[in-house]
């Protein structure tokens, strides 16, 4: 489980250390308070600079990249942070707004309803992410867990999505979205 009673690292440690570059996300993960929220939104930020770039093929490949990654980085920087999970590592909130970026309905309001809804499930941890979160740390448990809440919302704001379609017209819907 992540300690917020450790001090994030300095800017000026992350830009030290590239697993630390990578691992908070150039330092998103050092804001306070709430780190896991500031990394979920410059998560929405990179998505909404580099969708358009590159398109999803080129969002799934990095999120695909990030989390290999971040499986590798993770452990490396539990020697300089001295825990595996610290609070500061938001490469885990980033690969998992963006799987649900990648699969929500498009549009704004789709995706601000998907990074929201993403940091409840995040915060409110239901199985299995609780197990994983409460047990063995390894950056795959770090990022897998976060990969089920995005799971969760990806079921709650899909199935919304779904329902206002179904019982309204559905592109009146996408029009207004």
């Amino acid at each position: 489980m992540k300690d917020y009673s450790v001090t994030a690292p300095s800017i000026k440690e992350v830009y030290k250390n590239p697993w630390l570059i990578f691992t908070t996300f150039f330092g998103a993960g050092c804001l306070t308070p709430g780190p896991g929220t500031w990394g979920s939104f410059a998560a929405w930020l990179a998505f909404l600079i580099l969708e358009p770039l590159g398109g999803r093929g080129l969002m799934c490949i990095l999120t695909i990249l990030c989390f290999i990654v971040g499986v590798i980085a993770i452990p490396k920087c539990e020697a300089v942070l001295k825990k595996m999970d610290h609070g500061s590592i938001v490469i885990d909130e980033v690969v998992a707004v963006w799987f649900v970026l990648l699969l929500c309905p498009t549009g704004l309001f789709w995706q601000l309803a998907g990074v929201l809804v993403f940091r409840f499930f995040d915060i409110v941890k239901l199985p299995p992410a609780a197990g994983l979160d409460n047990g063995p740390q390894s950056g795959w448990t770090v990022l897998i867990d976060d990969v089920f809440a995005a799971l969760y919302t990806l079921l709650v704001v899909n199935g919304v999505a779904w329902l206002l379609v179904y019982f309204l017209n559905a592109e009146l819907m996408w029009k207004v979205f």
